[in-house]
């Protein structure tokens, strides 16, 4: 598949991903009100945590081997069987520590066990492996379907804030959803892997992925701990305010997670039989950045006006929330050419790591630190543009300082 059906097929699946909840925002807000609206969008958060905790990075890793072996089915179905294990036992912790914690969390039981069909369904939705193998379209159209069906779902079901469990519920099984939707897509090469799966072969992609999770998980951080961190700074109804501006924001990274998710598969396998070409794939990337500006100068400008108009007086509060996080497509248009094209596909995966925990705590110790002066939310909104900054910064010097390095070590081999 040539890469502008790859792109066509992953902007779809992240499109829906992204427009989807910018479509429940204006009838869900206005139906729960800013303080039910931020409880939904807390345990949302938390459960989409609960799944980057069971996902454990292996969106990198295994997509990686997989792109490497497209060719050998014998090798996609052990690698697809181990990797569905792993997962399964990282969800069965994962749910455990839920049950015995949900009282802390503020989370009650019906609704944590709403939220734990997320990592479920995330163990058995194989989407890595569809865009790995450069076969999209197979993760987007079950995703399609899953998200419109929740999306109806939503319209038809939540009518007031009592109906908070109804409204956790539709949103939670859209990963499920999903999965069954893709099983005629893997459900053979699933049974010759589970055929020949191996105790070893599991503990070894937990072992190889453990620097991805440690890099996914501190990347997700700042896109998951948000709005649970004004939660606690400041309470449900402004968790609320900054999910509306959060969302508005976070639509637009789907763009460049497309970009990323095409470009992946291509660079990925460049970097182990041709680099120099995979490094101009790179450099060429760097032309997505008039996207970048584009999207955050569109933010700044209408953004504000689209909240005043769907959500009404309510809702002002996000606005100059937006108007902080308005520079964030820009930054994260760099750091994906940088950290996630570069140093993960040419060797530096320990490097990448790095950077990935260092944006993390940086973005906590902003954000904890600002909370003294300004106020809650307005403090994680400047902690999350910090960190995206470090990230972008030293990405991008080490691109330049490493591919510097790689050209002259070629021109002392040529010589």
């Amino acid at each position: 598949m040539t890469l502008s059906r790859n792109a066509a097929a992953l902007a779809i699946m992240h499109g829906t991903g992204a427009l989807q909840p910018l479509l429940l925002i204006p009838y869900g807000a206005r139906v729960l009100g800013p303080t039910a609206y931020g409880q939904y969008v807390y345990i949302i958060a938390m459960a989409y945590l609960a799944n980057t905790l069971v996902d454990y990075g292996f969106s990198w890793t295994a997509q990686r081997s997989a792109a490497a072996a497209r060719h050998d089915p014998a090798a996609l179905a052990r690698l697809l069987a181990e990797i569905t294990a792993a997962k399964g036992l990282l969800c069965v912790a994962v749910a455990a520590i839920g049950l015995i914690t949900y009282g802390v969390l503020s989370i009650p039981l019906p609704l944590l066990l709403y939220a734990l069909t997320v990592p479920l369904g995330g163990t058995l939705f194989a989407g890595w492996l569809f865009i790995a193998i450069e076969r999209p379209w197979r993760a987007a159209v079950p995703l399609l379907i899953a998200r419109g069906l929740a999306l109806v779902l939503f319209i038809l079901l939540v009518k007031s804030p009592a109906d908070i469990e109804l409204a956790v519920a539709t949103q939670a099984l859209i990963p499920m959803i999903a999965a069954f939707a893709s099983l005629p897509f893997v459900v053979g090469l699933a049974a010759k892997g589970f055929a020949s799966l191996t105790c070893r072969g599991v503990v070894s992609q937990l072992r190889n992925g453990w620097p991805s999770f440690v890099s996914t998980l501190s990347g997700n951080a700042v896109l998951m701990l948000p709005v649970p961190l004004v939660g606690h700074f400041a309470g449900f109804a402004a968790a609320g305010q900054y999910s509306v501006a959060e969302k508005l924001v976070n639509a637009t990274r789907i763009v460049f997670r497309a970009i990323g998710e095409t470009l992946m598969p291509r660079v990925a396998y460049l970097a182990q039989h041709d680099p120099a070409r995979g490094i101009a794939l790179i450099r060429r990337s760097y032309w997505t950045l008039v996207i970048g500006v584009s999207l955050s100068l569109g933010i700044y400008v209408v953004g504000p006006y689209a909240i005043e108009l769907l959500l009404g007086p309510n809702y002002a509060g996000a606005v100059p929330l937006l108007n902080i996080l308005c520079l964030i497509p820009i930054i994260v248009n760099i750091r994906f050419c940088a950290s996630h094209l570069y140093m993960f596909n040419y060797g530096y995966d320990y490097a990448w790591v790095s950077l990935s925990l260092l944006g993390a705590l940086t973005f906590l110790g902003a954000a904890y630190l600002l909370s003294y002066w300004i106020e809650g939310a307005k403090a994680v909104a400047a902690g999350v543009l910090i960190g995206e900054c470090v990230v972008a910064a030293v990405s991008t010097g080490f691109f330049i300082v490493s591919g510097a390095a790689r050209r002259q070590v070629r021109r002392t081999a040529d010589v």
